[in-house]
């Protein structure tokens, strides 16, 4: 997820999970004796390989593209990432985020590839932190050696970002929403895109889906899966995928679908109303600028519109310190790895689950 002048959370990019005995009644975990909280091993998820440079793009029929994917699960949490060159240097790995909304760069590499600013910096927020990132102009890059257009990036420094086995950014919704559709496949390691990059959406006029024919150059060899209304969201440089989430017979909440999220998560203020069961569980997750613990509850019988996701856990927080725009929840990819592969539909405002 992101955004320059929202506040954001980037989740499971730390890893590191902490077990906590004694839920006593749902008190935080930082209130509980240290003897009771347990530190699992820290989680390091696998990137694609740098001797795969950026080649790895094959055709489709009819003018798509077939990418490869390194989709890597550690204790129950999962993340995709790929192969991205810029001005002929790489490979570098980013993150595949549909919940970044501007596609991210570490702020040490964008200096070491001279990248130009273009524009003013600005700050961000995260739990207890502020920052700085500034916009820059990549005009020669491609994913896997799908070329992609010039356009701007948001450089910043992040935790769990641009260090030693890390990767060094996200791609984003921005981009993605080009193609006007794409495919993940979880279970094949592929992206799949129905054809080249076009022009970045420009209607600000949120599209509350399903409108149009479904994307059937990405659908193609996999069955016609579950399709769930979508809003895409779009603002200049910025696109997000929003879905209404059920618990039990409750109201809608809004989540973003979210990609980078390798667990999902709901707002506290949700967990509380919708009575969602406490677990003696926390994780450790990564603001852009902190980190913070996450106590972790049962989501029990939960759903997207006239489709049940699978009972999990989430991580609990405090959305009102991290989301933006009514958001109260991720929709991470621990529960989107369930169906194989997903179409996100932007054109049409649509999920596809296979």
């Amino acid at each position: 997820m992101g955004g320059r002048d929202r506040v954001f959370l980037l989740m499971g990019l730390v890893t590191l999970a902490v077990a906590v005995a004694a839920c006593g009644g749902g008190t935080p975990p930082s209130s509980r004796a240290a003897d009771k909280v347990h530190v699992e091993p820290e989680v390091t998820f696998a990137l694609p390989s740098p001797a795969m440079g950026c080649q790895g793009a094959t055709s489709l029929p009819g003018g798509g593209s077939r990418l490869p994917l390194k989709v890597s699960t550690k204790a129950g949490q999962v993340a995709e990432a790929v192969n991205v060159c810029i001005d002929d240097k790489g490979p570098f790995p980013f993150v595949l985020d549909s919940g970044a909304g501007e596609s991210t760069i570490d702020a040490h590499l964008a200096k070491r590839l001279h990248l130009q600013t273009d524009g003013p910096p600005s700050q961000f927020a995260g739990v207890g932190c502020t920052g700085t990132a500034r916009p820059v102009l990549v005009t020669r890059w491609n994913v896997e050696g799908l070329d992609l257009a010039r356009q701007q990036l948001t450089a910043a420094t992040l935790p769990g970002i641009g260090g030693k086995g890390e990767p060094d950014g996200l791609l984003g919704s921005d981009v993605l929403s080009r193609f006007g559709a794409v495919r993940v496949d979880f279970q094949a390691g592929e992206l799949l895109v129905p054809g080249p990059e076009g022009a970045a959406p420009s209607g600000s006029t949120p599209v509350a889906g399903p409108v149009g024919p479904p994307p059937s150059p990405v659908l193609t060899g996999n069955g016609q899966g579950s399709t769930i209304p979508l809003v895409v969201t779009t603002i200049p440089g910025d696109v997000s995928l929003n879905v209404a989430v059920h618990f039990g017979t409750g109201p809608d909440k809004m989540f973003t679908v979210d990609t980078g999220s390798s667990q999902s998560v709901v707002s506290t203020s949700v967990a509380r109303s919708q009575s969602l069961a406490h677990t003696d569980l926390a994780s450790r997750q990564a603001t852009v600028c902190s980190t913070i613990t996450v106590p972790l509850v049962h989501s029990g019988p939960w759903s997207l519109p006239s489709f049940p996701l699978s009972p999990q856990l989430l991580g609990a927080t405090g959305f009102g310190d991290v989301g933006a725009g009514g958001i109260e929840g991720l929709l991470g990819s621990d529960q989107l790895r369930r169906y194989g592969w997903v179409v996100f539909d932007y054109a049409g405002g649509r999920i596809v689950l296979g």
